[in-house]
């Protein structure tokens, strides 16, 4: 299971960079519409719905985001979709490459790179296709697709995930090597090929981040500004870039960890949920949250209210995938949990699944009051609600206390026994 996240990824979130910066998600409704909202807090939908703009679009199984443009595949045709927020109706994928399938596509500055494959279905590989934008402020005003991107090396390979930025876009092959390539990849200080597989990656406008497969450390290459000094004791299932910070879900809580140039101690992400996926414009994050998949945002490098106000929808949790197993440490989202009795599905193609990383332990003042299983993520209950030795220790109750709680279950349990016997 490998995943892309931030500028130039591959998920049910992303976010446009700029001064005309918006972020967009996938509902949860199994019909795959995307909602986006930008920095005005004006909540809009790309698909005739209340709030609707003009024009309507496909539904979208991933989306990726660019400067001032995000880029998505459709869920029922796997054709690449690109638009901004002046006219969403408008296709600013170039025709040449309107009718290809891809399984999945990353936008970086002015550029996007496409997997060629089906995203429901054949395998999770496939060559690149790389289109670029001569003026991202005006998408009429030219395209060059065998531009400074096509390099007949990078032709040759077979790619299962790609992440773009300013001047590249890097890699993991069918091999499990990471590859960059662009007129700016060798300001990432990456050999051509890394042969230290990554399971995450992400990418900002000039570095990329990644999580080795082998040790699970957190690595990452070019302008060191834009992530400072790592965190060296999480491990991360999920990360995202912005300008100088990148965010990431830590593998055992789901909670999320920031860090970056000039980062302020106060300047947090929510501690109340774990979440499922995040996406990064320039100083907001954004995510989606595991306890009730609501969205919720935040600024990175200070505690002042964000730049963008997210609609109160549900979103997709995860990418649908043709996985008919899930494998180990993962699950498959179950629909019914959103309790809507109509819906058995969040994807279009009912033979999907949404696979999900297990979480193993709870954010502070929750205990796993059940474990992680194909079917349903470990569940995270308050402290408040502890009444066995076995949550004491994760919930710091004390010895004392926990004896004396001990003590009163014991009479209650006496006389619910009395009661009974006597009639």
């Amino acid at each position: 299971l490998i995943t892309v996240s931030g500028y130039g990824s591959t998920a049910t979130i992303a976010a446009a960079f700029g001064e005309n910066g918006f972020f967009c998600a996938i509902d949860a409704s199994g019909k795959q519409q995307v909602i986006c909202w930008d920095r005005g807090n004006t909540n809009r939908s790309i698909n005739h719905s209340p709030g609707e703009i003009s024009g309507d679009s496909p539904p979208m199984s991933s989306l990726s985001g660019g400067e001032g443009f995000l880029c998505a595949i459709t869920s029922n045709t796997s054709r690449a979709f690109c638009w901004n927020l002046e006219d969403p109706s408008q296709n600013l994928v170039p025709r040449a490459f309107q009718y290809n399938s891809y399984s999945q596509i990353a936008s970086g500055n002015n550029h996007v790179c496409a997997i060629s494959g089906i995203y429901y279905s054949g395998p999770d590989y496939g060559p690149v296709h790389c289109w670029e934008y001569t003026d991202t402020t005006n998408f009429k005003s030219g395209v060059l697709w065998n531009s400074s991107f096509h390099n007949p090396y990078i032709d040759s390979l077979m790619f299962r995930k790609i992440v773009s930025g300013d001047g590249f876009t890097c890699g993991v092959t069918k091999d499990e090597d990471l590859v960059c390539w662009g007129p700016k990849s060798n300001r990432l200080g990456i050999s051509k090929t890394e042969e230290e597989g990554f399971e995450v990656l992400a990418s900002g406008r000039n570095s990329v981040c990644g999580v080795s497969k082998a040790s699970g450390q957190l690595q990452c290459f070019g302008d060191g500004t834009e992530f400072g000094e790592l965190p060296n004791r999480s491990r991360f299932i999920a990360l995202s870039a912005g300008a100088n910070h990148y965010c990431g879900i830590r593998e055992d809580d789901h909670g999320v960890e920031c860090w970056g140039r000039n980062l302020n101690s106060s300047s947090s992400a929510p501690n109340t949920s774990g979440f499922v996926a995040i996406s990064s414009s320039d100083y907001t994050t954004c995510g989606i949250r595991e306890l009730d998949l609501v969205l919720d945002c935040w600024r990175v490098h200070d505690s002042s209210k964000p730049d963008y106000s997210p609609p109160l929808e549900l979103c997709s949790p995860g990418l649908c995938s043709p996985s008919g197993n899930c494998g180990e440490g993962s699950f498959a989202f179950n629909a019914s949990i959103l309790k809507e009795s109509e819906l058995t599905s969040l994807c279009s193609f009912h033979n999907l699944n949404v696979c999900l990383r297990c979480g193993i332990d709870c954010l502070d003042g929750y205990f796993p009051s059940s474990s992680c299983n194909p079917n349903a993520d470990r569940v995270c209950t308050p402290c408040s609600l502890c009444q066995s030795s076995s949550c004491y220790g994760i919930c710091n109750i004390p010895a004392a206390k926990s004896r004396a709680h001990e003590q009163r279950e014991v009479r209650r349990l006496v006389i619910i026994i009395g009661c009974s016997v006597l009639g």
